[in-house]
């Protein structure tokens, strides 16, 4: 599943060759031969995301860059936070954790300028990542048992262009960065690849199976397409 929303467009015509265009008002829009297989659409666009994403910040990241300074606002489950740096004597281990409404930071004072605010940045990356591994794996077993399916395993994804993905031996992938967004964002996500257990493709049964459990999913969808590079460490 990509980090953007995208319209396909089918084409009858047997030898048109399948385009990807972004435009402003429009977003991402696929043209396909009316014969190829959803699946080998999804498949191409994930191949061709590094490209997408560098047009979509063209035409609208206006984000500004993080400086990981005391009191900068940072994302966890769509609220944000300011940070709370807290300076410690001797050399230790960038650790974060949530503590009276703000992101604690330990970081040691004894870094150069440049270097804590990479720390900053490393220790964030690995809190998002440890957060993510818990409470991902708590809703996927939620949905897998009211689904009645079974996966093989979860990861979470240090680096990824898609927010998650299923692969053909039931092994369920997740983006880490979705630990930034609203909790009924990260459900419908964990529910789009929970349906495609049942159903490998983007039909209409398994819309209407996501639909079941998450009956708000283009709404959700909707703000991952026009959040999603707020959704930045």
């Amino acid at each position: 599943m990509p980090l953007f929303q995208y319209k396909v467009i089918r084409v009858r015509k047997l030898s048109i060759a399948t385009t990807i265009s972004v435009h402003p008002e429009r977003g991402v829009v696929v043209r396909a031969p009316f014969w190829l297989s959803s699946s080998a659409i999804q498949k191409f666009v994930e191949e061709k995301s590094e490209w997408i994403n560098k047009h979509l910040k063209k035409i609208g990241s206006t984000v500004p860059e993080k400086k990981y300074l005391e009191g900068e606002m940072h994302l966890y489950f769509g609220q944000e936070y300011p940070l709370k740096i807290n300076l410690i004597n001797t050399p230790i281990r960038t650790s974060v954790e949530m503590a009276e409404n703000s992101i604690k930071v330990d970081l040691y004072q004894g870094h150069t300028e440049d270097k804590k605010g990479l720390e900053i940045k490393e220790g964030l990356l690995r809190w998002y990542l440890e957060t993510g591994i818990s409470v991902i794996t708590e809703k996927v077993n939620f949905y897998t048992e009211k689904v009645g399916v079974n996966y093989s395993r979860i990861d979470i994804k240090k680096v990824s262009s898609i927010w998650g993905s299923c692969s053909p031996n039931n092994r369920l992938s997740f983006n880490r960065k979705l630990i930034m967004a609203p909790h009924e964002v990260v459900d419908y996500v964990i529910i789009h690849e929970i349906c495609h257990l049942v159903h490998r493709n983007h039909s209409s049964r398994f819309w209407a199976l996501v639909a079941k459990y998450d009956p708000k999913y283009k709404e959700h969808r909707r703000w991952l397409y026009r959040n999603h590079l707020l959704l930045s460490i």
